[in-house]
């Protein structure tokens, strides 16, 4: 999946580069065929004083991908780089992953008006697409119904692009970036602090609703963005439309209303913690019905979870399974470890 946060992140990275003398270049995955570390659209940004961040592979590519990305400073032009990680002669290095994969990588020059517009848009924080020719210079964004080209040239209807995808289409790679996926967690006890933190680190993007503002503010939850101090019968519906929500206050009248809310929002996922029988027991009170696709009672993957962290580690595990669309299983056995 693209990611507009990582993304913007590391065009904060290569604008403060260049912005103290340096040339950057940015790298991305455009196709993978079998096996790989990273997805398309994963991307790196390079510099000229040898800075990298992110990651493209385990780190047996990054060093190939630099020295190309060096060449490619001085020229400010863009090339396709293909690796095929199951020649052993040529790479000799026994990779674990037996893929092949493409990879764009092109001289940056922040201030040009195109890539100025490339950086509005990831501040914006609202879904858009990156187009890039990969036999020729020319690039564009597609925001909404506007599109923005790099040469200024107009150019013919673009094909949707799925949510979170990047593909090849007919010599170009139309790359979808999307924002992070917004968790609401009702409850701010303290099982709820490494379930914070974790769906941060998996690229979540959470809110914590508790009233009680000595237990629900910035000290006891820094890798939230938002603390919202308020009834959940206070809180309007379309405050946070299509995302994830985790019930959890352990207090069942604050948990129904909450429920409540979950379910009025158009949400993706609500996973309600405790036994099935307590949860159908709430929605005969508040009387709702829920879309079965969304409804995850009881929340959480069966791995045998009972601290703190590892209830954490079973919700956010089914959450990252439930936004790449995918049914839990395991690895074993499978020739490949992406689905296709």
């Amino acid at each position: 999946m693209s990611q507009l946060r990582e993304a913007r992140n590391l065009w904060h990275l290569m604008s403060a580069a260049q912005a103290s003398g340096h040339k950057v270049c940015m790298a991305m995955i455009t196709a993978v065929t079998g096996s790989a570390y990273r997805r398309p659209g994963a991307k790196m940004m390079m510099a000229s004083d040898g800075q990298m961040a992110g990651t493209l592979s385990g780190g047996c590519l990054e060093g190939d991908i630099f020295a190309h990305a060096q060449d490619l400073m001085n020229t400010k032009e863009s090339m396709l780089c293909h690796y095929d990680l199951t020649e052993e002669d040529m790479w000799g290095l026994g990779i674990g992953c037996k893929g092949a994969i493409d990879v764009w990588v092109a001289a940056i020059d922040v201030a040009h008006p195109f890539w100025q517009a490339f950086g509005r848009l990831l501040e914006e924080d609202a879904p858009f697409v990156l187009g890039v020719e990969l036999n020729g210079p020319e690039r564009f964004l597609q925001a909404g119904s506007v599109i923005t080209t790099f040469s200024g040239l107009p150019l013919p209807s673009v094909v949707p692009v799925g949510e979170g995808q990047t593909v090849v289409r007919e010599g170009w790679v139309l790359d979808h970036l999307t924002p992070p996926q917004k968790v609401v967690v009702t409850g701010a006890g303290h099982d709820v602090k490494p379930l914070v933190a974790l769906a941060q680190q998996a690229g979540f993007e959470v809110s914590v609703l508790d009233p009680r503002r000595m237990f629900n503010n910035p000290q006891v939850f820094p890798q939230a963005v938002e603390w919202v101090n308020q009834d959940a019968q206070h809180v309007d519906a379309e405050r946070w439309p299509h995302a994830y929500w985790v019930i959890m206050n352990h207090h069942q009248d604050r948990d129904e209303h909450c429920l409540d809310l979950a379910l009025r929002s158009q949400p993706r996922y609500v996973g309600v913690l405790g036994p099935l029988s307590r949860t159908q027991e709430m929605l005969r009170h508040i009387n709702r019905q829920f879309e079965p696709h969304v409804a995850f009672f009881p929340v959480g993957l069966d791995v045998g979870a009972e601290t703190p962290e590892e209830v954490a580690i079973s919700i956010v595990s089914e959450m990252m399974a439930v936004r790449a669309k995918r049914t839990p299983d395991h690895l074993k056995g499978r020739e490949k470890i992406h689905g296709q």
